[in-house]
């Protein structure tokens, strides 16, 4: 079912959607793209609803409580494309649900700005990252993207490429919480993780064909068989 929902984002980072002018199926823009929702269910994340905002002097009449902080929300269904500078609906605008619907919020919902402020910990309870983005994968995966002081010096450590992202899925998390994300390993567990990929995918970039391949900056965290999209 996620596959299907997601289909027009795969293999696309939700930061590169962040910011997009969206146009209804008329051609009438509806706004930009400024936050996703998503449903926590145990350690996983469902895609539920993309957030557009208005221009600079709506948003700041929000963020000081002058009007209600009403925005428009849609599901991938509803997306027809995704250009380099736009998304192009195939609804009209006044078919969208918004932020003030009952059902669009729920109990287990979490904006990405939400879960972007929550730290993430390891298996001893010690402060390692936060999730600076998120990666949809072609399996309807949708996988964490750590960043901060441990990741950011375990990839200067094994001299990585700036471009490589360090991915955490929900197999790799013991538990989702409001304040902390903590994951299965300890730090020694990761960085060795991290090495012994990392070396796996340098032997897997100078046999390829093609070094453009979407799975070029994509670097595991967690324990596992292979680095394939399984």
């Amino acid at each position: 079912m996620w596959v299907s929902l997601m289909q027009k984002c795969i293999n696309l980072k939700y930061g590169q959607l962040k910011n997009k002018d969206v146009v209804d199926s008329q051609g009438q823009p509806v706004g930009r793209v400024v936050d996703f929702i998503f449903t926590v269910e145990g350690t996983k994340l469902q895609p539920k609803y993309i957030v557009l905002g208005g221009g600079r002097v709506e948003e700041f009449l929000e963020s000081i409580g002058a009007r209600p902080d009403n925005d428009p929300v849609f599901t991938t269904q509803v997306m027809e494309s995704v250009d380099e500078d736009k998304i192009v609906l195939c609804a009209d605008h006044d078919m969208l649900k918004s932020t003030l619907d009952s059902d669009v919020i729920g109990e287990n919902d979490r904006k990405f700005s939400e879960i972007s402020k929550i730290k993430v910990i390891d298996a001893d309870n010690i402060k390692v990252g936060n999730v600076i983005d998120v990666w949809f994968a072609d399996d309807g995966e949708v996988y964490l993207l750590l960043g901060g002081g441990f990741f950011e010096e375990t990839l200067e450590r094994l001299r990585a490429q700036p471009n490589i992202d360090l991915l955490a899925s929900h197999k790799d998390i013991e538990s989702f919480g409001d304040k902390e994300i903590k994951l299965k390993w300890t730090k020694f567990q990761l960085q060795s993780n991290c090495e012994k990929e990392y070396d796996k995918l340098k032997r897997e970039l100078s046999s390829r064909d093609k070094p453009g391949d979407y799975r070029f900056p994509q670097l595991r965290l967690g324990k596992g068989p292979s680095r394939g999209m399984a």
